[in-house]
């Protein structure tokens, strides 16, 4: 499980001269080898590339949970969730969900485009968490979720989330940014989803979504920063991808590889001075290296381990720096 911070320390002098904070955050690598997967897709009339995009990315994904003998589940759901939507928080496909015995790759490559008559309302958190409880978990989505296993929902949009708890029915889609006091919070769903799973399973999240205004240079098209949705990815531990990206495959290696419980990236929750970070691998350092070791990316703040090197499973890391900016 991704994102805990340990250790924070450190202040600005009285004096004004600068002393930076450092911090150690810890990452786990999940050994769980049972996993329930769930992608939340937007179904909304701009999302069509996007569909295509993780069609054409899935090879990518299944073949590092291939490669990690994980015995997983698969399912796939749009974010329809307006009251007048028969099929809101239904699985698509018959049956429900994919396993290792079905021809999955070709089956998920249909799934997965929802199509694109759906909701201008794009409740993906919402639409993912009446998926895996009653009355739909042991109605039509029955067997998908199994007690033992990690649950992981990987959510698709070029908008925000817009969770409501149905509050804003009668109004269009721009309400969802008008009015967001109607909407559900991040911290009330975020709790709601940590009750889905006790004991040794998991719960994660991660999401393919619009990024902050000021790093849309990859964007063709408008897209949303997805803030709810990183929120959950933040508190739950996952990947966080770029929609605007015009090749799903790398995206879809790391989420295949977070899925498996062998992260490649760990987002950090703050930037970092370069020279400062020492990371360890079940207390052993790792250098540095872009073959067989980490490298930093400064404009997400996070530490991918290239080529070689992989955290394995089971693993802990940690990861010390200080952090960039006045104290």
């Amino acid at each position: 499980m991704m994102g805990l911070t340990i250790a924070l320390s450190g202040a600005c002098d009285i004096d004004n001269t600068v002393d930076r904070r450092s911090t150690t955050e810890v990452f786990l690598q999940e050994p769980n080898s049972l996993v329930d997967i769930l992608f939340v897709v937007d179904s909304s009339p701009s999302m069509a590339d996007e569909q295509q995009l993780l069609a054409n990315g899935f090879d990518s994904f299944v073949g590092t949970l291939e490669e990690s003998n994980a015995d997983f589940h698969l399912g796939v759901m749009d974010m329809n969730m307006d009251l007048d939507n028969a099929r809101r928080g239904l699985l698509v496909g018959n049956p429900a969900y994919l396993t290792v015995d079905d021809n999955y790759v070709q089956q998920f490559k249909s799934r997965v485009k929802v199509g694109v008559g759906g909701s201008d309302k794009e409740k993906g958190i919402s639409a993912g968490l009446a998926a895996v409880t009653e009355p739909l978990v042991s109605g039509h989505n029955a067997g998908f979720v199994r007690a033992d296993a990690n649950l992981v929902f990987v959510f698709v949009s070029d908008e925000d989330d817009c969770s409501d708890g149905d509050a804003l029915d009668a109004e269009g889609g721009t309400a969802c940014y008008d009015q967001r006091g109607k909407l559900l919070t991040i911290k009330h769903l975020i709790q709601a989803y940590q009750r889905l799973k006790t004991g040794d399973a998991r719960v994660m999240a991660s999401a393919i979504i619009g990024p902050a205004i000021n790093e849309q240079q990859n964007c063709e098209q408008e897209a949303w920063p997805g803030h709810r949705y990183k929120g959950m990815v933040d508190a739950l531990g996952g990947v966080v991808g770029d929609i605007c990206e015009q090749d799903y495959s790398r995206l879809m290696e790391d989420l295949g590889l977070a899925v498996a419980g062998e992260l490649t990236v760990f987002n950090l929750k703050y930037a970092a001075v370069p020279a400062t970070i020492e990371v360890q691998v079940d207390g052993e350092v790792v250098e540095e290296d872009p073959v067989e070791g980490w490298t930093y990316e400064p404009e997400y703040k996070q530490i991918r381990f290239e080529g070689d090197y992989v955290p394995p499973r089971g693993s802990s890391l940690s990861v010390y720096y200080e952090i960039a900016g006045p104290g």
